[in-house]
């Protein structure tokens, strides 16, 4: 027998289970140790290209910085207190990119902003996508789309974009271009975008033909790529900077994907009967975060097999746009089979679900009450252990179970 160790919010789930029933154990690569500090001060010395981050600001007015909220695991405290002796005299505001999400709390923003934090909290600005009256429209994109961006970045001479840049399971890749759509764009611009996650090109670790990534490529267009900058961190597993990278918009991610594959891809040689994907923090938040979690665990799945989540999601299901398909037991169907023609924010969830329904079971581990999950025919198991153990009873002699210990981060790849 072996015994395994799965992560769950802060807790540990301890499971035995038969090593013939193994097919893989997988978590992120190991990366080398060293001084994120560093990484980051030999980042901003060693641009990618073009101007380096004091040229960039050297001769700007009013310069906008971009920081995620807590739905990513990016150090930004850390990068601030790197690059305050380029910033504390200039004239500068802070956007946190929400996206469609809710605003963060002061908890939180002090969670985001680390030590810098009491310096910078008067500067500080949550995107709202739903308030018309903070933004400005700048065109359409290439699918005729229109652009709705905050306006303090239309306005603004310079805009600073920090980022990390980790597999994103219908954008390709998250990172820099994400800052604008959805992170700081209206709620029709994100809605209008999230749409194209429809198609059978957007998908986990493809930028070449992703409707989801052109779209935002435009918006970067539009604003003007001269305006951007960038730095961009690739974390490992702990959530240490791993690798960082300054530069031009667009670049740091380009360059950033060789090593994204090194890191977060994990070859396999066969899909499994029974997936267990975990979702480590921040993404086991709520269920819409786990959505990551659940859309790479299939990628190692069989057809008819079994799919076991395991994801606490202390903030239960998520944003609204997402929790409004949990209202009936028919509320998923409805919005997958209409998403396409009346797609309102939120659907292409719903028709992921639908596919993956068709594919195999879902499981789940999770605090989320279980009459709420019936509504998307998942099933809850009160431990890991029992749901396993169920799995491996039904599968009989098809009992091949693979691990997944960080399934919002890795992405299983058959070779």
């Amino acid at each position: 027998m072996k015994r395994l160790g799965l992560p769950y919010g802060d807790k540990t789930l301890q499971i035995e289970v038969d090593d013939k029933y193994i097919l893989d154990v997988i978590s992120m690569h190991g990366s080398p140790s060293g001084s994120a500090e560093k990484t980051l001060i030999d980042a901003i010395k060693n641009p990618l290209e073009g101007k380096s981050l004091l040229d960039f600001i050297g001769n700007a007015g009013r310069v906008n910085i971009i920081v995620n909220d807590t739905a990513r695991p990016t150090r930004t405290g850390l990068v601030l207190s790197v690059i305050h002796e380029f910033i504390e005299d200039r004239d500068i505001d802070f956007l946190v990119a929400t996206g469609a999400h809710r605003a963060p709390s002061k908890q939180e923003l002090m969670k985001i902003f680390g030590k810098q934090y009491d310096a910078y909290k008067e500067k500080i600005t949550i995107h709202d996508a739903g308030d018309d009256s903070l933004l400005d429209h700048i065109g359409k994109t290439r699918y005729g789309n229109d652009i709705w961006l905050h306006r303090m970045i239309a306005r603004n001479d310079k805009t600073l974009i920090i980022g990390s840049v980790e597999p994103h399971y219908f954008a390709g890749y998250t990172g820099d271009r994400k800052a604008l759509l959805p992170g700081v764009a209206g709620y029709r611009t994100i809605e209008k975008n999230h749409k194209l996650a429809l198609d059978a090109n957007a998908r986990p670790l493809k930028l070449d033909g992703n409707p989801v990534h052109e779209e935002m490529l435009d918006r970067t267009a539009a604003v003007g790529a001269e305006r951007l900058y960038s730095i961009q961190m690739i974390l490992d597993e702990r959530q240490n900077v791993h690798l960082a990278y300054t530069g031009p918009i667009v670049r740091t991610l380009e360059i950033a994907t060789d090593a994204i594959r090194q890191l977060f891809v994990a070859k396999i040689r066969t899909k499994a009967e029974i997936v267990v994907t975990v979702a480590q923090h921040p993404f086991d938040i709520d269920l819409y975060q786990t959505l990551k979690a659940i859309e790479h665990g299939r990628q190692a799945l069989a057809q008819g097999g079994i799919l076991i989540v395991v994801s606490p999601c202390p903030q239960g299901l998520g944003p609204k746009s997402f929790a409004r398909l949990f209202e009936t037991v028919d509320s998923i169907d409805a919005a997958a089979h209409q998403a396409k023609s009346n797609y309102r924010l939120g659907d292409h969830n719903a028709y992921n679900l639908m596919t993956l329904r068709n594919q195999a079971e879902i499981w789940a581990v999770t605090d989320i009450d279980e009459s709420t999950l019936r509504t998307a025919s998942i099933s809850k198991f009160q431990t890991l252990q029992i749901a396993l153990d169920n799995a491996i009873g039904l599968k009989g002699r098809e009992r091949s179970v693979l691990f997944l210990l960080n399934g919002s981060m890795t992405v299983p790849e058959i070779v």
